[in-house]
């Protein structure tokens, strides 16, 4: 017959094991697992092969955390105009983030670079947005925190933003008419009737103007 001690012996046995089997990083608070996401080495660092030829793309800087998950600062940036788009921070399980994000489907592919490189590429991005007005992305601030003590001196790599020497505005699928002349008077106010070039929908350029 079990007695009760045993039955505690038992439950006390159960609880330890799955204190072995349960990786550390879920029993962190969501402080210290924010900070232990940005100073884990790093994984990979990914862009978009085509965002210099279609002026807008992903780019993911990835960090491997003791639990084996990734922390990953993901940016949507527009390198002909409007800088960081979009941008959020994530601690996923790798096999996730493998299936979901590295691997998925669609025209976009995925080539390596360096860490300073990225760093450098989406901080520039930053910069030529905010000279013609434009902030970046409201989580943008939260989601750069990945990139840590990661220096950009290392990288001799010079971009070019803009298209042919000019701020190209190519508005999102997502943008609203309003937001869209929004831009474009900005980008006239800033740059004068000849210093940008714009793509619209054909709704928003009966009164946008021309197309330059």
């Amino acid at each position: 017959m079990t007695t009760k001690y045993q039955r505690y012996l038992a439950r006390k046995r159960e609880k330890n094991e799955q204190k072995k089997t349960k990786p550390r990083g879920y029993s962190w608070s969501k402080a210290v697992e924010r900070d232990v996401a940005v100073v884990s080495p790093i994984h990979e660092c990914l862009i978009s092969d085509t965002l210099f030829e279609q002026g807008i793309g992903h780019l993911y800087f990835t960090r491997l955390m003791p639990d084996g998950r990734i922390s990953a600062g993901i940016f949507l940036v527009d390198v002909f105009c409007l800088g960081v788009k979009d941008a959020f921070f994530r601690i996923i399980e790798k096999f996730e983030y493998e299936s979901r994000i590295k691997n998925r489907s669609g025209p976009e592919r995925l080539v390596p670079v360096s860490p300073a490189y990225l760093r450098k590429l989406v901080e520039g991005a930053v910069a030529y947005a905010r000279d013609l007005g434009f902030e970046p992305h409201r989580d943008y601030a939260e989601a750069r925190q990945i990139f840590g003590d990661q220096e950009t001196d290392s990288c001799t790599q010079e971009f070019m933003y803009g298209h042919e020497g000019k701020p190209l505005y190519i508005s999102g699928p997502f943008e609203s008419q309003a937001r869209a002349k929004a831009i474009v008077e900005q980008l006239r106010q800033r740059k004068g009737e000849d210093g940008y070039h714009f793509i619209m929908g054909v709704d928003d350029l009966d009164d946008a103007g021309d197309m330059e």
